[in-house]
């Protein structure tokens, strides 16, 4: 007699959309808004911060920096960058200069030249937040995390205030697996900003992590209103579920579903047909996983997926060749054992 196996819906490449490292919160360019560590949201990571006091403290910019700026407001960060070089050229102690022209090479993907920018602007002036904070992102960008934890926490030191760089600070802490360090630094975030939503679902995903249920549901459903873009709405989302609120997780993961005009990747949306399923929608689960197989037939996860609800009601051919199917695409995959041995107790059915 094959001993029955738990029949957990969870696979894990179902989740590869949902991380709990959050984006990067660089400084962007300077131009409207000061030297708070905002930006709009968009290019490198950018995030708002719209509460810290010291947005009026950003280092003066001459018009030449301002034009440069615009070009990079504008998407062109390959004539902002020659701008900005001949513009450090002229004046070799331009602050603003150096952190646009980082910025302008980071959205170039040229990122040892945008190191060597935010490193150009610290010769100048070693307590220059926004430079030490982009620095700090990029070298955890770029695993060198130790370092980056450095130049963050000296961010930090010479600002207290100044929530980009604590939420890069909280983000590069857990990658370190320092994770009381990680919620300090969020919860000092959400103080300085609190309608910014993901230190929010960082830290939220953290308590969940550490077994901290309850509080995490708390964070996960105060962040789920204040998010608006996909990235945030999936990990929310994928949070609630794993929380087990699975109806407002249904809620927020259809919410990140249609935030972008870009299709959903494949791991959103068998995230979202979980928590379908958890919520007691059985069958738009399955119908769900059905659709995303007939757009990507070769998506493993949702093979593996569809086959444990498929087994969950009984269907035990169906949920047959939903396992076997998963194994030809991904035999070594993460769910390769638990499919192989759920395989061979439905064929036994």
């Amino acid at each position: 007699m094959i001993a029955r196996p738990s029949l957990v819906l969870l696979a894990a490449a179902a989740l590869a959309v949902i991380s709990a490292c959050g984006p990067n919160a660089r400084q962007g360019s300077l131009s409207g808004g000061g030297g708070d560590g905002s930006g709009g949201g968009g290019e490198g990571g950018e995030l708002t911060f719209p509460d810290e006091a010291e947005a009026r403290a950003a280092p003066p910019a001459s018009e030449e920096v301002l034009a440069a700026e615009q070009l990079l407001a504008e998407g062109r960060p390959r004539e902002a960058e020659q701008r900005l070089e001949e513009i450090v050229r002229a004046t070799p102690t331009d602050l603003r200069a150096y952190l646009d022209l980082g910025l302008s090479r980071e959205m170039q993907e040229d990122l040892e030249g945008a190191e060597e920018a935010y490193r150009a602007a610290l010769r100048v002036d070693a307590a220059f937040s926004e430079a030490l904070n982009n620095l700090g992102a990029l070298l955890r960008d770029t695993e060198r995390t130790e370092e980056g934890i450095a130049m963050l926490r000296e961010a930090v030191r010479v600002r207290p205030g100044f929530a980009s760089a604590q939420l890069n600070l909280g983000l590069a802490l857990e990658d370190a697996g320092d994770d009381e360090g990680a919620e300090r630094a969020y919860r000092s975030v959400i103080r300085l900003s609190p309608r910014e939503p993901t230190s929010r679902t960082s830290l939220g995903l953290l308590l969940l992590r550490t077994n901290r249920r309850d509080q995490a549901l708390i964070e996960l459903r105060h962040a789920a209103p204040l998010a608006e873009g996909r990235a945030d709405l999936a990990a929310i989302g994928g949070g609630l579920r794993r929380a087990g609120d699975a109806a407002m997780a249904m809620r927020v993961l259809q919410q990140a579903v249609d935030a972008d005009e870009a299709p959903a990747p494949p791991g959103l949306r068998s995230e979202l047909a979980l928590a379908e399923f958890a919520a007691g929608q059985r069958p738009q689960a399955e119908e769900h996983l059905r659709a995303l197989l007939r757009d990507t037939p070769d998506y493993a996860a949702a093979h593996y997926l569809l086959g444990n609800m498929l087994a969950a009601r009984e269907a035990w051919a169906e949920a047959a060749r939903e396992y076997e199917a998963y194994l030809r695409a991904e035999p070594h995959g993460a769910d390769a054992s638990e499919a192989r041995g759920r395989l061979a107790y439905v064929r036994s059915r």
